[in-house]
C-alpha cells in the first residue's frame, strides 16, 4: 500500500494535470462556446436530387469538385470541399466556367445550402438564359430541376410570388414522371406562405382592419393554389375552403364598421371588390347587393341631414352641394333599392332642403338665384299642401324676376339701345314659357306674363300671341 505521503503527491499531480488540460480548452476549444443557430435547408427534391446525382466523370477521383452535392449535404459544416470566392457575385462568365466543372443543378443546390442565395440566381438565371458562353440545360429533366432549385432560393430570400413563378416553370418544363415532385414543392411552398399569412392577419384583430381583409385575400389566393397543384391533398382544400369562408365573413363586418361610421364610400369600394371576385359565393350576392343599396340610403340620409344643418345654418354653399349629392345618389338608384318608405321619406328631406334654401333666397330679394332649387323643390311628389307651398314661392319668384328684369330692360331703352332691350325681353318671356313647361300653369305665370307684355309694347315690339 502507498503511503500517506505518496497519496497525496499523487493527487497534487493529478490537480495539475486537470489544471493544465483546463488551460488548453481556456486557448483553444474544442467546439464553440455558443453555436451559431442556422436556419434550416429545403432538402433538395427528389427529381433535383436525380439530375444532380455524380455520374462516371463528375465523380472522378482527386478532383475537389468531383463529387455530387448530395454527397457534400452529408459533410461536417466547415468541410465542404468548395473553395468560397474571396468576395461579390459571380459574373456571368464565372457562372459558365463552374457549369463546365459540374452539375450546374448540384452548383446551385451546394450554393443554396451554403446560404449563398443571391448567388444560385445569377448562376442559374445564366444557364436558363445562355448568358454569355453558359451552356442552356438542353434536357426538360435539368431544365425543371434548376427552376427548383432557383425556387428555393427565391423563398430563402423572402420572394415567395417569385418562388412559385419559378415553380410553376418547373412543374411546366418537368417530364410527366418528375411532375408530381415540383408539384408537391409548390404546395409546401403555398402552405407555408398562406400559413404566415393567417398568422398576420390575426395580428391586425380588429373588424375594420384592411390589413387583416388583405391578409386573409392573399392566404385564400395561396391555398387555392396549393390545392390545384396537390388535389389529393385534402387538408389543403379544406383550409382553402375554410379560409375563403373566413374571407367573405371578413368583408362584410369591416363593410358594417365603415358604414357605422358614415364611411359608405369606403364601403361600396369593399363590396364591389368582394362582388367583383369570381370566388364570390352566389349565397352570399343578395345580402352583399342589399348592403350596397343601403350604403347609398345611409349616404343620401347623411347628406340631406347635412344640408338641413346648412340651409339653418345659413351655409347655403354647402347646402346646395350636398342636395345635389343626394339627387346625385338617388339618380344611380334602381327603383328597387330603396323601399317605398326610405324613399318618401328621402324625396321629404330633399324637397324640404330645396324649398328652405329658395324661401331664404327669395325673402332676401335674391330672386334668380331663388329659381333652381325652387323648381327641384317642386318636382318632388310630397303631397299637395308641400307642393302649393312651393308653387307659391316659384310664383313670388317668377314676379320678382319680371321687375327686376324690366326695370334693366327700360334702363337699356333709354340709355337707347333699343335691339338690346328688345333681346332681353324675348330672355323674360322664355323664361316664363319655360317654367309652364316645369309645372307651372298658366294661372300661376299670368301675373309676370302681364308685365312683359306691357313691357313689348312700351318698346314698341310685337305683342306676344299668347300669354307664354
Amino acid at each position: 500500500m502507498l503511503s500517506e505521503e505518496a497519496l497525496i503527491v499523487a493527487a497534487a499531480f493529478g490537480a495539475c494535470g486537470l489544471l493544465v488540460l483546463g488551460v488548453l480548452e481556456l486557448l483553444w476549444p474544442t467546439r464553440p462556446r455558443r453555436p451559431v443557430r442556422q436556419r434550416p435547408r429545403a432538402a433538395m427534391p427528389s427529381a433535383v436530387a436525380a439530375v444532380a446525382a455524380p455520374s462516371p466523370v463528375t465523380a472522378h477521383a482527386g478532383h475537389p469538385h468531383r463529387t455530387s452535392a448530395l454527397t457534400r449535404h452529408t459533410l461536417e459544416r466547415g468541410r465542404s470541399p468548395y473553395v468560397r470566392r474571396a468576395s461579390g457575385l459571380p459574373a456571368a462568365g464565372d457562372a459558365a466556367a463552374a457549369m463546365g466543372v459540374e452539375s450546374v443543378v448540384e452548383r446551385c443546390f451546394a450554393l443554396h445550402q451554403a446560404r449563398r442565395d443571391a448567388e444560385v440566381l445569377v448562376l442559374g438565371m445564366a444557364a436558363l438564359q445562355g448568358l454569355d458562353g453558359a451552356v442552356r440545360p438542353d434536357d426538360p429533366q435539368t431544365t425543371a430541376a434548376l427552376w427548383s432549385v432557383i425556387a428555393l432560393a427565391r423563398q430563402a430570400l423572402g420572394e415567395d410570388a417569385e418562388a412559385r413563378t419559378a415553380l410553376e416553370s418547373a412543374i411546366a418544363a418537368a417530364t410527366p414522371a418528375d411532375r408530381p415532385t415540383y408539384q408537391c414543392q409548390l404546395a409546401a411552398l403555398a402552405d407555408g406562405v398562406a400559413g404566415g399569412l393567417l398568422a398576420e392577419a390575426d395580428r391586425h384583430s380588429g373588424p375594420e382592419s384592411e390589413k387583416r381583409l388583405a391578409a386573409i385575400h392573399s392566404a385564400v389566393t395561396w391555398l387555392q393554389c396549393g390545392a390545384a397543384a396537390m388535389p389529393a391533398d385534402g387538408r389543403l382544400a379544406d383550409l382553402a375552403a375554410s379560409a375563403e369562408a373566413m374571407l367573405w365573413s371578413t368583408y362584410e363586418r369591416t363593410v358594417m364598421v365603415f358604414v357605422q361610421r358614415q364611411d359608405f364610400r369606403a364601403a361600396r369600394r369593399l363590396l364591389r371588390e368582394a362582388l367583383a371576385d369570381p370566388r364570390f359565393p352566389a349565397a352570399r350576392v343578395e345580402a352583399f347587393r342589399e348592403l350596397f343599396s343601403g350604403t347609398f340610403s345611409g349616404e343620401i340620409g347623411q347628406l340631406t341631414a347635412q344640408a338641413i344643418r346648412s340651409v339653418q345654418d345659413a351655409r347655403e354653399v354647402d347646402a346646395l352641394a350636398a342636395l345635389q349629392r343626394a339627387e346625385s345618389l338617388m339618380g344611380t338608384l334602381s327603383d328597387e333599392a330603396l323601399s317605398p318608405k326610405r324613399r318618401e321619406e328621402v324625396d321629404r328631406r330633399l324637397w324640404w332642403g330645396y324649398s328652405k334654401l329658395g324661401e331664404r333666397r327669395v325673402a332676401s330679394g335674391e330672386y334668380e338665384a331663388a329659381l333652381e332649387p325652387l323648381f327641384h323643390a317642386f318636382g318632388y311628389d310630397v303631397g299637395p299642401e308641400r307642393q302649393q307651398a312651393t308653387r307659391a314661392l316659384l310664383v313670388r319668384a317668377l314676379d320678382g324676376v319680371a321687375d327686376t328684369r324690366a326695370l334693366d330692360i327700360r334702363e337699356r331703352a333709354d340709355a337707347g339701345d333699343h335691339e338690346a332691350a328688345i333681346v332681353h325681353c324675348d330672355r323674360l318671356w322664355a323664361l316664363l314659357r319655360s317654367a309652364t313647361d316645369k309645372g307651372l300653369t298658366l294661372d300661376d305665370v299670368a301675373g309676370a306674363s302681364i308685365k312683359v307684355q306691357r313691357l313689348f309694347e312700351s318698346l314698341g315690339g310685337a305683342r306676344p300671341t299668347s300669354a307664354v
